[in-house]
């Protein structure tokens, strides 16, 4: 399956390039300036008070003055806090070139005949977004970083580039919360919040053994080279923190030492010594390749059965927590959190 996210130079960059997912270019709806505007959904219900409202991100400042009906969202973190919140954008970047065309866990919630899917990876078509008069454009990495594309943008509707610090993407928390503000519903975002965490916290819970363990994820690269984290700002790792898992010991020291460890050399597999693995590649062959090598079956996690391969469509989905792939999420990884919880 290819994956469309147009990847932040962030921890999570590799929803995409890890995963070596291609997208294919879209054409560009046809038509006129004379055609019929589209339908126009009703507003959604908000707080009273709660505009006008200025939104701070890294490309600058936006100004809503009233709750927006008709949405766009350009990356799956802005798509599942604008449905977690009773809103169906008009368009939503598009998850893959084949099916599904918008995320799994969203089945149902989104359709092409009422959510335009967009291409984020390609060039974004300004004339695509503009026909679909939205009421305000939520933006990836790609209309951050591109000046020209941001204010093309921004003359359609009022636009918020990524939120987070430090040229990153905003956490999934951070996300929602955004979207509340701009859609005037706050208490709610704060809610779902509140109940997401919850279950990610209740993880030790129904898992007992796991108190005290330690996880990595491994995202295979090219021949000789993978990928781990454990940085603090790793969303991926923030991720397994709220479940009260920390990162790989081995991990932990080689950032200490190097201050990197995002790519790894098949000869640093050694700080791979978490009690939990989840691991996925480019493809089925390469998993399968890899899983059959020595280097592979020195790893602790193997050698004591309690790693799992993810798919690249699940892969795709942890590299990229939102408030509404978290259930998808605990319930792709319950085989192993069954076995390490045990261990």
């Amino acid at each position: 399956m290819a994956r469309h996210e147009a990847p932040p130079r962030t921890p999570a960059t590799l929803r995409a390039a890890a995963l070596g997912l291609v997208m294919v270019l879209l054409v560009a709806c046809g038509g006129n300036a004379q055609s019929a505007p589209p339908s126009q959904p009703a507003a959604p219900r908000q707080e009273a008070g709660a505009f006008p409202v200025t939104i701070k991100h890294a490309a600058g400042e936006s100004r809503i003055e009233k709750a927006p009906a008709r949405v766009v969202a350009l990356s799956t973190g802005w798509v599942d806090a604008t449905l977690a919140l009773g809103v169906v954008p008009v368009a939503a970047n598009r998850w893959s070139t084949t099916q599904p065309v918008f995320a799994p866990w969203n089945a149902g919630l989104l359709k092409e005949s009422t959510t335009t899917p967009i291409n984020t990876v390609a060039d974004i078509s300004v004339e695509e977004i503009a026909k679909l008069r939205p009421d305000v454009i939520f933006g990836s990495y790609q209309v951050t970083s591109n000046k020209g594309l941001y204010a093309a943008l921004s003359k359609i509707a009022p636009t918020i580039g990524i939120i987070g610090a430090d040229n990153q993407d905003g956490t999934w928390q951070e996300i929602l919360l955004t979207v509340g503000k701009v859609l005037g519903k706050s208490t709610e975002a704060q809610a779902a919040v509140a109940k997401a965490e919850a279950a990610l916290a209740g993880v030790p819970t129904t898992y007992p053994g796991l108190k005290g363990k330690t996880v990595q994820y491994v995202v295979l690269r090219q021949p000789g080279t993978v990928q781990a984290g454990a940085k603090a700002n790793d969303h991926l790792v923030r991720f397994f923190q709220t479940m009260g898992l920390g990162p790989a010991p081995g991990l932990t020291a080689l950032e200490a030492k190097d201050g990197e460890t995002g790519f790894l050399s098949y000869e640093q597999l050694g700080a791979l010594d978490g009690d939990l693995m989840f691991i996925g590649g480019f493809s089925d062959e390469e998993m399968t390749a890899f899983e059959k090598s020595e280097l592979f079956k020195k790893i602790p996690t193997v050698r004591d059965g309690t790693y799992l391969v993810l798919d690249a469509e699940k892969i795709g989905a942890m590299r990229t927590p939102t408030v509404r792939n978290i259930p998808y999420l605990l319930d792709a990884m319950k085989p192993a959190l069954e076995k390490a919880g045990k261990a």
